[in-house]
């Protein structure tokens, strides 16, 4: 039981911070339409930057992906297939 309750969180978390990132990256391009922003985001090279809250989402984004992939790992160590 322990384990489908940790492979279903850790893929909503994944869904969820994926959908987090996208949406700040969807608020930016509509903002600035700089639609280049996916790979600029990458290499740090945005034009003119975030807006407070569209890096407060894609931060929060980035830090569900991080805590779905310490999920994943704790799964896969603790309760191998």
């Amino acid at each position: 039981m322990f384990v489908s309750i940790l492979s279903t969180s850790e893929l909503i978390l994944f869904t969820l911070g994926i959908l987090l990132v996208l949406t700040a990256m969807i608020k930016y391009s509509m903002r600035t339409a700089d639609y280049q922003c996916v790979w600029r985001v990458f290499v740090n090279k945005l034009k003119n930057g975030f807006t407070i809250s569209e890096f407060k989402i894609y931060r929060l984004g980035v830090a569900t992906l991080i805590f779905a992939l310490i999920l994943r790992l704790l799964n896969q160590i603790l309760f191998p297939s």
